[in-house]
């Protein structure tokens, strides 16, 4: 007797890091003075971001390349209008410091020409490499813990492990027991955007928790 069976594990840790992603720049009916308002916004952005990494607040940082768009807007009668110009930057920052992640995501969203867009939750590659092989292990139980339920209800004795592979490695995989998915094994972390406070007071941000999980596909005889 053959038993094909799916193993998970996974770990809900607390994140510890804080990417926030931002554009900044500036529109108008001039390429000049556009390009020169959005130019002086990430600059100013520039200074903040290394006085941030140098006090240890913020890990990390890039400033992407300015882009710019042209294009010719119709008004409420079809008609139209003078070109227009926008010109802005794509913009990472990953905090470890939550309580200047909140002030300065307030800050941001507050100034003109930038926009917060979405704050994402991560682990440290320290912490996901430290729990790899936990949540591995995990997964592996599961899938002998299913197959040894399995064997005791069909009334045999404990099976032994032909075969642990990663989803997909395994053929016959429509054996597999349901219950889940077939995605491989991975880091999931939710994200959660960030939005001004009225009254410039700080975003109070609530980190959602990461999931550390794996999944592995098993193959036992007993």
């Amino acid at each position: 007797m053959i038993i094909t069976v799916k193993g998970t594990f996974t770990l809900s840790l607390p994140a510890e890091r804080g990417t926030v992603r931002l554009t900044s720049g500036a529109e108008g009916d001039d390429r000049a003075v556009v390009t020169r308002a959005a130019t002086g916004t990430t600059e100013e952005l520039r200074y903040q971001l290394v006085d941030l990494e140098e006090s240890g607040a913020a890990t990390w940082y890039s400033v992407g390349a300015q882009t710019t768009q042209a294009w010719r807007p119709y008004n409420s009668e079809g008609i139209v209008m003078p070109i227009r110009y926008r010109t802005s930057s794509a913009i990472e920052v990953k905090f470890a410091d939550f309580s200047a992640l909140s002030r300065w995501g307030t800050r941001w969203a507050e100034t003109r020409g930038l926009s917060v867009d979405e704050v994402e939750w991560t682990l440290t590659e320290k912490t996901r490499d430290r729990v790899a092989d936990e949540v591995l292990t995990g997964a592996v139980r599961d899938a002998t813990h299913r197959a040894e339920v399995l064997a005791k209800a069909a009334g045999q004795q404990t099976p032994r492990a032909l075969a642990v592979a990663d989803p997909g490695l395994l053929n016959d995989v429509s054996a597999v027991a349901p219950g889940g998915d077939l995605e491989p094994a991975g880091y999931r972390a939710r994200a959660m955007a960030a939005t001004g406070a009225p009254g410039g007071e700080s975003v109070k941000l609530s980190p959602a928790d990461i999931a550390v999980s794996a999944t592995v596909h098993a193959r036992f005889q007993v």
